[in-house]
């Protein structure tokens, strides 16, 4: 394989053209939109996935290759490197003296590992942009591109979830950037764009397992490069078989351990699957709708409905030509297409899984803007310019909106964080307290987990599974509890077993009424719950407007004796 030739004297010319102007000003917006907010909750932790990722990268540094929950490690790999380059920078500085220090500071103080984390994420979601931008460039034109970029760069579901430091924007990425190697090495029959595209492919695949799908477009991509007038022979030639290698070489370059020992993986994997089998995960019910419209509806959202029509549109064109023989609309189509229907059939549900799919419906929307315009009638190119600009104005309004007003919202103080404080000023030293879970409760210090700028400790209980209704009020008081403290986003959650469900409304109903009620924590200034939806959990999604904080609704209960 081998590097296209890089000039960079004509790279510099180019970036003096306007539209290489507009295209980085899309990305000075883009990038701008998913740092802003970005060390929300720090030194506390509020994302609850974001702690596995991150504590695999630093297990790594402590020689732990394989650790639970056993996902994929791709994202990890990349930020062990960037530990160990922080961790030399400190050495050198004089931060740290030792490994010891290092992990002293990061107990103390997480904040600088998770702005690491999220900080990436951030740019790679803005690549993300770049990427999406030269794909549709390729497939019509320069005007496409720099539509497709500007609504990906303002697509709230996607800006939203670049704030997190999982793999859920990162194999969008690398998906991306590997279709558009495959359709430019099909489009100029150069097969080391191909080569480097299932090399990208694999390294998808590492960030998250739903990646494999780039397979199918990286295969096609193969396939038609093939001279062969049979089918035989376009299906097993050289080309094919260099793709799979480097596809598995791309897997590997990027998880490396999960190729020397896989057996946790692939049952983490069916477990996961068997997880959402009832239209949810676990014990809790997330939706009811059948898996398709879920993420349709989460795109309802995720984007707006003004951009979703004219991703339909886009798309419907992108299906024609594809029944019609078209090997660039099969190749842009075998991707979201796929991956649609088969996270659909699922009923494992999260909002996060369609990230994948919206550079795609950002592509097909630009496609159809681009379409709309040529075939109206305009008197002169102004009046079709206007008309375009109008049009785009009108898809990217609520999407930008909803950015601008997550951002807003994500950058105040938590109501974790209010309630810890209120605890630790206002809660005896020692005090027995039980808590729902962890991460959606005030991160209160115990003798065992020792809380960032924390100085009072409590005996803190976690109860898990389905919330402090786990147990009965009369058990609470012959354990000696002294307060309960109940979240939001676990009460909101139905369960799926319902006569359980039933019992636990119950529980949470009679807080109220057998027990005083000593402090509350809203996330608004009338005290009303907001929206909720279960992606709520893990940040604002559709309750932006109720809200004037991110957190849950925080319940402080006194049991008297």
């Amino acid at each position: 394989m081998k590097l296209p030739k890089i000039n960079l004297a004509t790279m510099v010319k180019r970036l003096r053209q306007p539209e290489n102007l507009l295209l980085l000003g899309v990305l000075f917006v883009a990038l701008a939109l998913r740092l802003w907010g970005i060390g929300f909750g720090l030194p506390y932790l509020y994302h609850y996935d974001e702690r596995f990722y991150v504590n695999t990268a630093l297990n790594l540094g402590a020689g732990v290759l394989n650790n639970p929950p056993y996902a994929a490690t791709g994202l990890s790999n990349i930020l062990f490197v960037e530990y160990a380059g922080y961790y030399v920078l400190g050495r050198l500085i004089g931060w740290f003296a030792s490994a010891q220090e290092f992990e002293a500071a990061v107990r103390n103080n997480p904040t600088v590992i998770y702005l690491l984390a999220r900080t990436t994420i951030a740019f790679m979601g803005t690549a993300t942009v770049a990427s999406i931008y030269y794909l549709a460039r390729r497939t019509r034109d320069q005007t496409t591109g720099l539509i497709a970029a500007t609504l990906l760069a303002m697509s709230f579901l996607h800006v939203r979830d670049s704030h997190y430091a999982v793999p859920d924007i990162a194999m969008p990425f690398f998906v991306v950037l590997a279709l558009t190697l495959a359709l430019v090495g099909m489009s100029e029959q150069k097969k080391h764009y191909i080569y480097w595209a299932s090399l990208v492919g694999g390294l998808a695949v590492s960030m998250k397992w739903t990646g494999a799908i780039i397979a199918l477009p990286v295969f096609w991509a193969s396939v038609s490069m093939s001279e062969s007038k049979n089918l035989v022979g376009r299906l097993f030639n050289r080309i094919v078989f260099g793709v799979a290698a480097l596809f598995v070489l791309g897997f590997a370059i990027g998880s490396p351990q999960i190729l020397a020992n896989p057996a946790p993986y692939l049952q983490e994997v069916l477990g996961q699957y068997r997880a959402g089998q009832a239209g949810g995960f676990e014990i809790w019910q997330v939706d009811t709708l059948p898996g398709w419209l879920f993420y349709g509806r989460t795109l309802l959202w995720g984007i707006g409905l003004p951009f979703l029509i004219l991703s339909i549109i886009g798309l419907g064109r992108r299906l024609i030509l594809a029944l019609r023989g078209d090997n660039v609309s099969i190749l842009l189509l075998s991707f979201p297409l796929v991956y649609y229907l088969l996270m659909g059939a699922t009923r494992h549900y999260f909002a996060r899984y369609t990230l994948p799919l919206v550079p795609f419906l950002a592509l097909f929307a630009a496609e159809a803007v681009a379409v709309i315009a040529t075939r109206m009638k305009f008197k002169t190119t102004k009046s079709q310019w206007v008309a375009m600009s109008i049009l785009i104005l009108m898809v990217v309004a609520y999407p930008l909106i909803a950015s601008i007003r997550h951002n807003v919202v994500l950058a105040r103080e938590d109501t974790r964080t209010q309630a810890k404080a209120w605890i630790e000023t206002n809660v005896s030293k020692g005090a027995r307290i039980a808590v729902d879970w962890p991460i959606h409760t005030p991160p209160l210090s115990t003798p065992e987990r020792v809380a960032p700028f924390s100085d009072v400790v409590f005996d803190v209980t976690i109860v898990g599974g389905g919330g402090l209704s786990e147990h009965s009020l009369v058990w609470y008081e012959s354990q000696g509890y002294d307060y309960l403290i109940t979240t939001s986003h676990i009460c909101n959650i139905p369960l799926v077993d319902t006569e359980r469900e039933t019992l636990r409304r119950a529980f949470y109903t009679s807080l109220d009424q057998e027990l005083e009620l000593v402090q509350s924590f809203w996330p608004n200034a009338t005290q009303t719950e907001p929206p909720f939806i279960f992606d709520e959990i893990y940040g604002p999604a559709m309750s932006l407007w109720q809200r004037e904080r991110p957190g849950p609704v925080i319940r402080i209960y006194r049991l008297t004796p």
